[in-house]
């Protein structure tokens, strides 16, 4: 009996994504629920849990190849299957293969060959971190087969002819983790494909502070819930000239991880008070920061929120997450000087607010209307409907 590994569907927009690295070789033995290989969306990194208890049986797609949802990058066995070599499918997947208990061959682990011996996909990906010419280490496993401890060993003392390779890299360079290629990846795309407008504006939220309520957050999220209701243009995804607009606005959150930056996305922002919407951003922020957030609640999302008030921000102009087609970037709220009535001076709790919108889905105005929509909710605290 085997299990197979599937691509999982991390969002509604997600297609394919991205083998990051095996932390098992093929004839490990695997727990159900035990972490086994790290795959990559456009948004962040997931881990991929063993389904059963067993050994990795296969290896179907190695680290950095791209995968369809659904289509297989591995499998796990039933224990005491024996491994037996099988020939590369024509895609260059499939490097191994399992056979029954009773089989007389000998258990051989997946890897590269090279020139000193054999390296498994986890010990090669660990070595490309480091900057490391895997193919100088000689591996203390079977067969010469290259571990994760060997590629340590080799770093911590070279080996003769390393020291040219690793003088190369600059003294204190650091490679990216697997979230901040996913993130780099993404942004550059829609950095490079979308042209981006952005409108400025801000808000008086004083009103809004007086009420109290459940957050400034949770407002913004709201307002904006109900804006894009009426403004329908803004509130889904654009792809391959093909807007699909959202009956419901799904409002990600940008939050800030001790691993990265995530989304969390607030499913049907547009039927919760503010009241509902602070537990839940709250609750989603706990999850973030200890690394527990779903993958479902990570992606998907047909708007974004951005906040950089916290850090001193006053408006800043962020980069669009495609496939959206829009993002509001907000900033600190200031104490301003305004003129009141007759001739005096009243002093105002105002919030500064960015609009970036994709030129190719909508136009200024329509642009401009919507952050004239936001900018009114967040102004009118009674139009919220808020609970307590």
């Amino acid at each position: 009996m085997s299990w197979k590994i599937g691509m999982p569907n991390l969002g509604h927009t997600m297609e394919e994504g991205k083998l990051s690295e095996w932390l098992k070789a093929v004839g490990d033995a695997v727990k159900k629920g035990e972490v086994i290989a790290v795959v990559e969306s456009d948004k962040a990194s997931f881990d991929i849990e063993s389904p059963a208890d067993g050994i990795l049986a296969s290896i179907d797609a190695e680290p950095g190849a791209m995968v369809l949802v659904g289509a297989s990058i591995g499998s796990v066995a039933a224990p005491g299957a024996v491994l037996t070599p099988t020939a590369l499918s024509p895609s260059g997947s499939g490097t191994q293969g399992y056979a029954a208990p009773h089989a007389l061959e000998a258990p051989v682990e997946s890897g590269v060959q090279s020139r000193r011996g054999r390296i498994s996909p986890a010990a090669r990906a660990l070595a490309e971190e480091m900057g490391l010419d895997w193919q100088q280490i000689v591996g203390t496993g079977d067969g010469g087969m290259i571990s994760r401890d060997d590629v340590r060993a080799y770093q911590a003392s070279p080996a003769p002819g390393a020291a040219s390779a690793s003088a190369i890299a600059p003294l204190g360079s650091t490679p990216l983790s697997a979230m901040r290629r996913a993130i780099a990846e993404a942004t550059e795309r829609s950095w490079r494909t979308i042209p981006h407008v952005a409108l400025h504006s801000h808000a008086d939220v004083s009103a809004l502070q007086e009420a109290g309520g459940p957050g400034l957050t949770a407002s913004i999220v709201r307002a904006c819930a109900l804006a894009l209701r009426e403004h329908p243009a803004f509130n889904g995804w654009l792809k391959d000239d093909l807007f699909t607009q959202l009956s419901q606005s799904d409002i990600a959150l940008a939050m800030a991880t001790p691993a990265g930056l995530v989304t969390a996305v607030v499913q049907q922002a547009e039927t919760k008070s503010t009241a509902e919407l602070g537990r839940e951003i709250g609750a989603l922020a706990t999850s973030a920061r200890t690394g527990r957030l779903d993958g479902a609640r990570m992606t998907g999302a047909s708007f974004t929120v951005s906040s950089l008030g916290r850090w001193g921000v006053d408006a800043f102009a962020p980069i669009i997450s495609a496939p959206q087609v829009a993002i509001l970037g907000v900033g600190r709220v200031d104490r301003v000087a305004r003129e009141g009535s007759a001739g005096t001076v009243r002093f105002a709790s105002e919030i500064g607010l960015t609009l970036v919108f994709d030129h190719r889905a909508n136009d200024g105005v329509q642009a401009a209307q919507l952050l004239a929509a936001i900018v009114a909710y967040l102004e009118q605290p009674e139009r919220l409907e808020i609970t307590q």
